[in-house]
């Protein structure tokens, strides 16, 4: 989680993210609280619209949406939202994660390179070829 917390502080402030045209830093994981509290706030209101409307309907209709409906309906607009962002975040992890490994590829790439120049050529391989081709004919 401190990688996340990283990427988060990574672009600065949020508004000099916002004017960043080339967009190379992540202003998003900064944005994701807000977005689920803007979230959260339009969930209630839908939910007081919807049982607003359903005693507009009735005194049964109102009572069902109090009761039953309108928390079932915030419960299921909070979780979407919910799992949607967790699903952005989890995909900005991975990219995270990825160039990371990418940077440490390269290095172990390096490395192993130094390491078979180092080591003597081993050609058991071709003898074996050559003794199949010369029982063969």
């Amino acid at each position: 989680m401190t990688r996340l917390k990283d990427m988060q502080n990574d672009g600065g402030s949020l508004l000099s993210g916002l004017r960043d045209l080339r967009f190379e830093t992540v202003v998003t994981t900064q944005m994701v609280p807000t977005i689920y509290t803007l979230g959260l706030v339009f969930s209630a209101l839908s939910t007081l619209y919807m049982i607003a409307w359903g005693f507009g309907q009735s005194l049964w209709i109102g009572s069902a949406w109090v009761v039953v409906l309108g928390p079932a309906m915030f419960l299921a607009l909070a979780i979407t939202i919910r799992v949607l962002l967790e699903f952005v975040l989890t995909v900005f992890r991975i990219a995270f994660f990825l160039e990371a490994l990418g940077g440490r590829i390269d290095s172990i790439a390096g490395q192993t390179e130094e390491i078979a120049e180092d080591l003597p050529r081993i050609r058991f391989w071709r003898s074996r070829r050559n003794r199949d081709n010369t029982t063969q004919k």
